[in-house]
């Protein structure tokens, strides 16, 4: 059996170190570090905007990418109520008496009706990172999963771009309320994932 060096293998820990160059620990360190000089760099530039140094595979300019600070903080409502339908595959049915919704900081509402999900849609490869599972995340899931069904339904107007932000403002407050860990490393394999080019394949589907 593998040496574990807190949650992960020694294999585990040189694979992140081989993708990013550098430890989970030091990455996650590395990317609050940025946050906080580019706080500060948005209140001294005009614009209000400071290039990343890391981009993770984000599909949007490194000079217009958000960043975990820039997210609002919302709180969700209600409980998920998830049927099995096979392996891997839920039908969210919600409950009438106490619907399962997410408040955004705009005051929008969004409260998910009858569909299937599979939850996160998280490369198996990356399920030994700490916190980085297709349900760690789940109320965010579900909201971004309903999202894209509208989308393809054609009953919401919103941008990928959009539909993007709300997930990880979903993401945000769940870490930032406690009920998640605030898990960093975490947080930007999940944008890197659902702002990459598969991604957007899946939004771009007909039907």
């Amino acid at each position: 059996m593998p040496k574990k060096s807190g949650t992960l293998s020694v294999k585990e820990l040189k694979l992140i170190e081989t993708k990013f160059s550098l430890t989970p620990a030091r990455l996650a360190t590395e990317l609050a570090r940025q946050d906080k000089a580019r706080a500060g760099a948005r209140k001294a530039s005009p614009r209000g905007k400071a290039r990343a140094a890391f981009d993770f595979g984000s599909q949007a300019p490194a000079d217009t990418r958000k960043f975990y600070p820039d997210f609002p903080i919302g709180r969700f409502e209600g409980d998920p109520h998830l049927v099995w339908v096979k392996p891997d595959i839920f039908r969210h049915e919600p409950d009438a008496s106490n619907p399962f919704r997410f408040i955004r900081a705009n005051g929008e509402e969004i409260a998910p009706g009858v569909m299937l999900t599979d939850g996160g849609s998280i490369p198996r490869s990356l399920w030994f990172v700490k916190d980085l599972s297709p349900w760690s995340y789940a109320p965010a899931f579900l909201i971004h999963d309903w999202l894209f069904e509208l989308h393809h339904a054609n009953k919401d107007t919103r941008s990928f771009e959009a539909v993007r932000d709300i997930m990880l403002e979903g993401v945000r407050t769940l870490m930032e309320t406690r009920v998640c860990d605030a898990n960093r490393l975490a947080f930007d394999l999940i944008y890197a994932g659902i702002d990459s080019v598969v991604a957007r394949q899946v939004w771009e589907r007909t039907g």
